[in-house]
């Protein structure tokens, strides 16, 4: 029987896969997106924001809508208002005309509020326009600003931006992880908690930017919840990859005479060399082949080998997982179900 790691004993299943290429192009994707709108989008939103706040009432002189700098009032009378809500994400809405013109157009407003509801067909107004665009209305006292407004524009962008930072940083975590092990090795919860750290902190780096009120704030508030999810998720994975979890059904078995069956070890040790997918198990103990053929070469593996836990792997070809240590350093012997009492037994 050819198992998946007999298969993939040639690279020793460290070659480019699509389960390492796709979390490497998702956090560059990720990285890429949160890099544009954190460096550009963010700071040209704040920029605009900036100017409007401070740009000073036109003082009449006519000059092209689009480059206006300042900012014209330019009264007019509500002829009708409709509300937000309704089918879609429509927005709140007045219907107005300016005085001296007979054109009618509709302003959308960010939401319901004080102004929208005091309103009523016939009330004056003023609409502010900056830029080209209808960016805010007054009524009295009262003033709502307009979809079109830049006020608080970075807080979207940012609230985005930060939260797909943490989701980037994670995919990176998962494929360099996962390239470290061949397919039948890759265990689930090496994807589990890291992609639990990140969904975490990336709801806070979301939410942060709308419940704070500067840029510094938010980010402090990512940076102190990424002190203790990475904390708990680094604890967490040594946890898991320490528990001893060997399946009972599973019993060391000690050959009387050598066995061979398609099985690789990885790990950075000499005896995890590429080309060798063959196990060997024996009276004399566990040893990694380049081939069935009894005048292959081989390399044995040490006595110093300790079981620490049992796996199924992670990937469909049916291969189980013998985690060890061999001082501090990990090996991963991977083969068939049916083989593994060969294996424990002869790393006893």
């Amino acid at each position: 029987m050819r198992t998946g790691a007999g298969r993939r004993a040639g690279g020793r299943g460290r070659g480019p896969s699509a389960a390492v290429a796709t979390p490497v192009a998702l956090s560059l994707g990720l990285l890429v997106v949160a890099g544009c709108l954190l460096g550009w989008y963010v700071p040209g939103a704040l920029a605009a924001e900036a100017a409007y706040r401070s740009a000073p009432s036109c003082a009449g002189r006519p000059e092209p809508e689009e480059s206006r700098e300042c900012l014209e009032a330019v009264p007019g009378t509500v002829v009708a208002k409709e509300p937000g809500g309704g089918r879609g994400p429509r927005l709140p809405g007045l219907r107005w005309a300016a005085d001296g013109g007979s054109q009618e157009s509709w302003v959308r407003l960010e939401e319901e509020g004080p102004l929208f509801d005091a309103l009523a067909p016939g009330d004056r107004v003023r609409v502010v326009r900056w830029r080209g665009e209808e960016r805010a209305v007054v009524a009295g006292p009262l003033r709502q600003e307009t979809a079109a407004t830049p006020v608080d524009g970075h807080r979207l962008p940012y609230a985005v931006g930060l939260g797909l930072v943490p989701l980037g940083g994670v995919f990176g975590w998962v494929a360099y992880g996962w390239a470290r092990r061949p397919e039948g090795a890759r265990a689930s919860w090496l994807v589990s908690v890291p992609m639990g750290c990140g969904l975490v902190l990336g709801a806070v780096g979301f939410f942060g930017p709308m419940v704070t009120d500067g840029l510094l704030d938010a980010l402090l508030l990512s940076v102190g919840a990424a002190v203790p999810v990475l904390a708990a998720g680094v604890w967490l994975l040594r946890w898991r990859r320490a528990r001893p979890a060997a399946p009972p059904e599973i019993l060391p078995r000690l050959p009387g005479r050598e066995r061979s069956f398609p099985g690789i070890v990885v790990g950075e040790v000499p005896y995890g060399a590429a080309g060798f997918g063959t196990l060997v198990a024996g009276p004399e103990g566990l040893a990694v082949a380049a081939g069935p053929e009894p005048g292959a070469a081989r390399l044995p593996v040490p006595r110093s080998v300790a079981v620490v836990r049992v796996r199924p792997g992670a990937g469909r070809s049916g291969d189980w997982v013998v985690e060890c240590r061999d001082g501090g350093r990990e090996v991963l012997v991977v083969a068939a179900k049916e083989d593994l009492p060969w294996i424990l037994g002869a790393l006893q």
